[in-house]
């Protein structure tokens, strides 16, 4: 997520600015994928919505400031009113140079541990290219193995975590998202996803959790672990219990494939790496990679993965997989307003294609229609 898009600039006395700067902001009530805001500092503290009716104002006292990223330059702002976690997340240059600069004196004891962080981590990144520049004398293709190494770093850390380990990181990081979500918990939608998830996800390793969620985004998100969270916009959108299978299939691939886990490792670093691989979940972590949940994006070979995979679960449960395509098919070539499902999990012509060869290639095979009136399941869905 970029932040730091920067107002016009005007000054005001004790060195603060009526300029303001946007942020990632996560808290109760907003998107599980969080809501780029404005923000604002006075003399008081953040201003929040600046302006709008949800203005709202964070006191310095109150903030904590910690690193995070893979390279620890995110700066992230939390605090914690009648126990309730918010927390912003500056990810780019101007932003986080915008509030040092503008930082009053109330602040600096929080800044003062981030900036000693941020140098420290400075001096042993270059430390140690002087290091293996002096051993192999290349540091430009050291940088560039390094690079190309990060992934399996990432692979090695996340197979040193048990199964069972991501269940519970998965169940307190759905904690930490579901007071922003709508939670359907009883009717007609929940039984028949959990039914269709259930059939899909039978004899896996993981206890698979499925939820709806009252929001008419087009979108579904999984959590390391299990837990899968469908959003009303997405049922609704599609025409079949087939179409909804092949989302799910593909949501449930991420998580055995462990895709959703190996991204948050990734964009954590090391720290988060070490924590969860021995089960150490204190100082917020869990907080830190719920937040994830909203940045996180597959690349194209992410996704394919979970595609090609997804259509053997389709094959297992013996469900037609031309719903899978039909539904990527149908979203990537509606207009108007963008899809939240599009954004993190990219329908490409290339996608559809290796879709339509995988199952041509494999043959038909014995499928059963599932037994619902699709019609009928997104009549009892709220009207909104």
């Amino acid at each position: 997520m970029e932040t730091g898009d920067r107002g016009a600039s005007s000054s005001s006395p004790g060195n603060f600015s009526a300029e303001s700067f946007t942020a990632l902001c996560f808290g109760p009530g907003l998107r599980p994928e969080g809501e780029r805001i404005a923000a604002r500092l006075d003399e008081e503290g953040v201003c929040l919505w600046p302006g709008g009716a949800r203005e709202q104002r964070v006191p310095y006292r109150a903030l904590q400031v910690a690193a995070g990223g893979f390279d620890h330059e995110q700066m992230i702002l939390s605090w914690n009113p009648g126990g309730e976690q918010w927390s912003l997340t500056l990810s780019d240059k101007p932003a986080k140079d915008f509030l040092l600069a503008h930082a009053p004196p109330a602040l600096e004891p929080q800044l003062t541990p981030w900036k000693k962080k941020i140098r420290a981590g400075r001096h042993r990144m270059r430390l140690g290219w002087t290091v293996l520049a002096l051993f192999l004398l290349a540091p430009f293709l050291l940088l560039a193995v390094f690079l190309w190494q990060t992934d399996r770093i990432v692979d090695w850390a996340a197979s040193r975590i048990s199964v069972q380990n991501e269940q519970k990181l998965g169940e307190l990081i759905f904690e930490q998202a579901k007071p922003s979500l709508k939670l359907i918990t009883e009717g007609e939608a929940p039984r028949v996803i959990e039914q269709i998830g259930g059939k899909l996800t039978a004899g896996t390793p993981y206890a698979f959790k499925w939820h709806v969620a009252d929001d008419p985004a087009i979108n579904a998100f999984a959590i390391p672990g299990g837990h899968v969270v469908v959003f009303t916009g997405l049922i609704k959108a599609a025409d079949s219990a087939e179409e909804v299978a092949g989302v799910l299939a593909h949501e449930a691939e991420h998580v055995l494939q462990r895709h959703s886990l190996k991204a948050m490792i990734h964009n954590l670093g090391w720290r988060a790496a070490i924590a969860v691989a021995a089960g150490d979940w204190t100082g917020g972590l869990a907080g830190e990679l719920a937040a994830q949940m909203g940045i996180l994006k597959f690349g194209r070979d992410k996704e394919s993965e979970a595609d090609l995979k997804g259509l053997d679960l389709l094959r297992k449960a013996r469900i037609a997989p031309g719903g899978m395509v039909s539904f990527f098919d149908k979203l990537a070539k509606q207009g108007g307003a963008p899809i939240a499902l599009l954004s993190t999990h990219p329908a490409s012509a290339d996608r559809m294609a290796a879709l339509r060869v995988a199952i041509a290639k494999n043959g038909s095979w014995q499928s059963q229609p599932l037994p619902y009136d699709w019609a009928s399941v997104k009549a009892t869905l709220p009207a909104k």
